[in-house]
């Protein structure tokens, strides 16, 4: 009675089977991917993953094991060709051989997917999965690109993105130098904030894969900035008729226009004034492009006239700023220059020897000096008096050219004892600028330096403004210099001197100032309170030693 029941219904599940093998030969394309695993048993041939590169061949087997009616190869849903059985077929650059493998030609990137055979035969649909991965070198993309003009406090955004199989590895590097390594994803972002106008350069992003050679791409920064001016000399010394050219070098980004004044007046070029602008070359530093210019602007006088002496000023001026250097054109005689004087010194004279040079005849020159007070003194006394210069007006010897050397010595010298000095040239223009301060000892014993050649600092503490007034006699009360202020090539005397030497000193020093009131009348109100105090001084010495002789007498056996 079952079997009466059941015979319909097991019919009729037979009819349904059958229908669904058929629509799965008619319409293969919507059930590949499901049905390849159940079938892969009736292939020689195993799934296979082909990891390649550009423009090679690649060959998918699908060796089926029994006959089939059409084979048919798919990349991922997309049908690539079709063949009945044994036949060999060629569509662009793929080639179906006669057993059903696939031939790929001059594989290129988008070949990169998965691939199905499918074998057809009267009864079903057998499918084989294979894969291509094409590997490539990578490729960079970056926003912004090429040349970018940003100021000094800007900042600059750069976007990376790459591409490549396997995933590049990237990286950020300044002018040829890695800053930031070794980056895992397909888009990195890089921030540059711009201090300073030396960060000019390249910065480009590197990415690497280990297929064909690091690939770059970035930016090329250029840091606008304000200009900035340097001059290799701040006054000129010329004559009437002279040829002059003054120069000023500029760095700018962009260019900057260069305008001169005279006495805060633009100067018009023409028959008096010419300029040259040239552009300096590129350092020995190794480096093939500079970002910014560098010019050298030129103020050329043929024909100097007294009307063209004074202050000039090059002013230089872009969109980012104006700056100014000023220089000078005189007709004064330039700074003196302390020579070492040849001849023997005595305790108390000193012979200086200067030079200088000018274009207009010199007239005179004033020389001052002043004693520094030395360690003995200041120990011995709390009444010296801060040193003050004494001046003396030394009229010119006649000079056939412009360098004029002329030689003086001082006399009424104290005896081992340091002095300062320094000497101003004057001609029909004016008064030069200062000379360096030069220090020399008399002979003696010396508790301070010897012989010093001219100073480039001068004294410790005494500022070119101080130098500039005690040169042109201004107040040197503040001027107070104490006996650390010559430190340099010191020459020290014995610490153990006796009293007598040091009683001796004293008398050479008074000897001395009493022939500095004689020989010297500039010097007398000073020599004669010098000659006081150190009279004193001795007395006292005198003093001392009687009671330490009578010191020692009690202290004597009977």
């Amino acid at each position: 009675m079952l079997l009466k029941h059941w015979a319909p219904l097991s019919l009729w599940l037979v009819l349904l089977s059958l229908s669904l093998v058929n629509s799965n030969i008619l319409n293969p394309l919507t059930t590949t991917a499901n049905n390849e695993e159940p079938y892969t048993r009736d292939f020689y041939s195993v799934p296979t993953t082909v990891k390649t590169y550009e423009n090679d061949t690649v060959l998918l087997p699908c060796d089926y094991k029994s006959s089939y009616r059409s084979v048919r190869w798919l990349r991922d849903e997309d049908l690539l060709m079709e063949a009945p059985y044994m036949e060999e077929i060629s569509l662009n650059r793929y080639h179906l051989l006669s057993n059903g493998s696939l031939l790929v030609m001059d594989v290129r990137t988008e070949d990169t997917g998965r691939y199905y055979c499918e074998m057809l035969t009267p009864s079903e649909k057998a499918v084989q999965a294979h894969a291509i991965e094409v590997q490539y070198a990578p490729k960079v993309y970056v926003t912004p690109n090429g040349f970018i003009e940003l100021p000094v406090g800007a900042v600059l955004e750069i976007i990376c993105e790459t591409e490549g199989v396997p995933q590049p590895a990237v990286s950020w590097s300044y002018n040829n130098e890695t800053v930031i390594d070794y980056l895992v994803g397909n888009r990195q972002t890089h921030i540059v904030e711009i201090k300073s106008r030396n960060m000019s350069g390249s910065i480009e992003c590197v990415a690497q894969n280990g297929v064909g050679q690091p690939v770059a791409e970035g930016v090329e920064l250029l840091v606008l900035f304000a200009p900035e001016i340097r001059s290799p000399q701040k006054i000129y010394y010329s004559k009437v008729g002279g040829r002059v050219q003054m120069d000023c070098y500029v760095e700018s980004a962009p260019l900057a226009k260069v305008r001169w004044y005279h006495t805060g007046k633009l100067i018009a070029m023409g028959p008096y004034y010419t300029r040259q602008d040239v552009e300096m070359p590129l350092n020995n530093t190794g480096a093939s492009t500079r970002y910014f210019s560098d010019m050298r602007h030129s103020l050329i006088l043929k024909n100097v006239r007294e009307s063209d002496m004074g202050m000039y000023e090059c002013r230089a001026e872009n969109a980012h700023g104006v700056r100014s250097n000023y220089m000078e054109l005189t007709f004064r005689p330039m700074p003196c220059t302390f020579k070492i004087s040849p001849d023997m010194q005595s305790p108390t004279s000193h012979t200086l020897v200067w030079q200088t040079e000018s274009f207009s005849p010199v007239i005179e020159f004033k020389l001052k000096f002043r004693q520094v007070p030395s360690e003995t003194t200041v120990s011995f006394t709390t009444l010296a008096s801060r040193p003050e210069w004494t001046e003396l007006t030394i009229p010119s010897d006649i000079s056939i050219g412009p360098i004029y050397t002329t030689t003086y010595t001082l006399y009424g010298l104290y005896p081992a004892s340091i002095y300062q000095v320094v000497v101003l040239a004057r001609n029909h223009y004016g008064w030069s600028d200062s000379s360096k301060i030069l220090r020399f000892a008399t002979g003696g014993e010396v508790e301070f330096p010897n012989y010093s050649t001219e100073s480039d600092s001068g004294i410790s503490g005494t500022t070119d403004e101080d130098l500039n007034n005690a040169a042109d006699g201004g107040d040197h009360d503040d001027m107070e210099i104490t006996s650390n202020d010559i430190t340099e090539n010191s020459i020290v005397a014995e610490k153990d001197k006796t009293l007598y030497s040091s009683m001796y000193a004293f008398a050479s020093s008074s000897s001395a100032a009493a022939a500095a009131s004689t020989a010297s009348p500039a010097l007398s109100a000073r020599s004669y309170n010098d000659l006081r105090l150190n009279w004193c001084i001795i007395i006292n010495c005198f003093v001392i030693i009687i009671v330490h002789k009578c010191h020692i007498k009690q202290n004597l056996p009977n």
